[in-house]
Parts: C-alpha cells; sequence; structure tokens
C-alpha cells in the first residue's frame, strides 16, 4: 500500500515565521500531506494566522491545493482553549487567555465559530496503519512528556510501548511532540536525537520492533537550538528537518501585543 509522503508538524505555538518556512520546505520537498500534532496556539502572537494555515493544510481543504487530507489533534493548549488554562504556568495561561479574547472580538462572527467549531472537533490521537499519532506520549496522548532522559526509564518507556500497542497494533511508529525536543525512542532501548537535519532514518529496519518519533517543535523549539524542527515519513523512512526562519519577525511580533510577555519572545533565540 503507497504511504502519501508526510510533514508531521507540532507545537506551532502561534509562530507564524516559523510556520511558513517550514511549509514552504515541505512543498520543495514534494510532501502530499499535513499531520498537526497539536498546540496550534499559546505562546506566540499569531494563533489565529496559525489556524488558518492549519485548517487549510491538514483538513479535506487541503484537496483544493491538491494535497491529500491529514489532520490536526489536539494538544494541551487547544485543550485549555476550550476548557480553562488553571494549570498552566503564569505566561503560558497569559498567552491563553490573550488567545480566546481573539478569537472571541471582532465583527467576522462566522469566522470566530469556524475557529470554534473547528477547536471542539480536534481528537487527542489518530491511526493510519503504520503510524500512531499523538500529542505527548502513547500513554497519556494530551498532557504527558517524553524527553531524551526517559530513553533511560525503562518503566516509563515499557509503559509507553505497552500503551502504544495496546492502541495501535498495527502501528510501527508512534508520533509525538510537545516535549519540543526531536528524538526517536526505540523499543529496544536505543535513543536517537539529530542534531541537524538527518535522515532518511529506516523506521523499520528492525522486524517487528516499535518507535516513537518525537518530531521536535515548529514554533518553539526547546532543545537549545533556535531552528525550526519538523519531520517528513513516506511510511518507512523518515528525516528530521531543521531550519532556520526569520525569528527576529516572530520576536517582533510577540513584543508588538502588550499582553504577552516578553520573556516569551526572548525564549525563541534560545531554543529554551
Amino acid at each position: 500500500m503507497s504511504y502519501p509522503l508526510t510533514a508531521v508538524i507540532s507545537d506551532l505555538h502561534g509562530n507564524l515565521p516559523a510556520l511558513g518556512r517550514a511549509l514552504a520546505d515541505a512543498r520543495g520537498r514534494g510532501v502530499e500531506r499535513y499531520v498537526c500534532l497539536g498546540d496550534v496556539v499559546g505562546y506566540g502572537a499569531s494563533p489565529l494566522e496559525c489556524l488558518d494555515e492549519v485548517m487549510q493544510h491538514c483538513t479535506p481543504r487541503a484537496r483544493d491545493a491538491g494535497l491529500e487530507p491529514g489532520c490536526c489533534l489536539l494538544g494541551n493548549h487547544e485543550q485549555a482553549l476550550l476548557s480553562g488554562p488553571e494549570d498552566f504556568n503564569e505566561r503560558a495561561r497569559t498567552a491563553i487567555e490573550w488567545t480566546r479574547d481573539r478569537l472571541q472580538d471582532g465583527d467576522d462572527r462566522e469566522r470566530s465559530h469556524a475557529y470554534w467549531d473547528f477547536l471542539g472537533s480536534l481528537e487527542p490521537t489518530r491511526v493510519d496503519g503504520i503510524a500512531y499519532y499523538v500529542h505527548g506520549a502513547p500513554r497519556d496522548p494530551v498532557h504527558e512528556y517524553l524527553l531524551p532522559r526517559d530513553a533511560l526509564d525503562q518503566r516509563k518507556m515499557g509503559a509507553q510501548f505497552d500503551s502504544f500497542r495496546a492502541a495501535a497494533p498495527e502501528a510501527r511508529v508512534c508520533f509525538v511532540g510537545h516535549s519540543h525536543v526531536p528524538g526517536l525512542f526505540h523499543e529496544d532501548g536505543r535513543y536517537f536525537r539529530p542534531r541537524d537535519t538527518e535522515g532518511p532514518c529506516d523506521l523499520l529496519a528492525v522486524e517487528g520492533e516499535r518507535v516513537i518519533c518525537n518530531v521536535g517543535s515548529v514554533g518553539q523549539p526547546r532543545d537549545g537550538d533556535p531552528r525550526l524542527s519538523y519531520a517528513v515519513f513516506d511510511g518507512r523512512q523518515l528525516t528530521f528537518v531543521r531550519l532556520e526562519y526569520d525569528l527576529p519577525a516572530a520576536q517582533a511580533a510577540i513584543r508588538a501585543v502588550e499582553e504577552l510577555p516578553e520573556s516569551l519572545a526572548d525564549r525563541l533565540e534560545r531554543g529554551r
């Protein structure tokens, strides 16, 4: 069975310059489908514009551009928009409250309703045969983090792969985001952390083995590298992509919004 060349993006966090750069690069690679693992909003200054791009590229509307329909998943920031950000830290809560105000303001009620309908339709998981998609981790698809140090925690990783197997018995690869740190967790305990654009990596090389792939973050990397991160997958081979983008423009957009903490702009250049 053919598998559409898929760009897996995650954690856009309202960073339109980074998202635009990632989408342009993916087009150049001949990507046929886009899957977003969630957290389109939060932190950055362009949540509505990022929602527009995701709704265009990841839903059935993608057919208008000659693409295969993909999907967008529920991230914890979308969930906070829908149900409240009480468990968020102050900066994240401030950004979500400002985003909610933007979604509710303005005279274009039809557009506002379209955003809320889209957000309310998001699901926490998706399976498409070979791949299982979640925002956080197999054990807790929306909230749990997978970080490089977790590769050494056999109990935690064993539980993750058990949950992966139970939720998607036929799948071999689980794609996650949420931690903003790209890497591959192999079922046999190996861990691979890409340092640049790297690949293709054959994720099906070991017969019967499952792999969890963290694609990193488009809008707010946190591995000490400020370049955006996403992945391209063809059903077997995976390429990690790291790209520079117009970071000063993303910072300026945040600083232009009085309600957003300036620290959200500062952290972008540190990749933290």
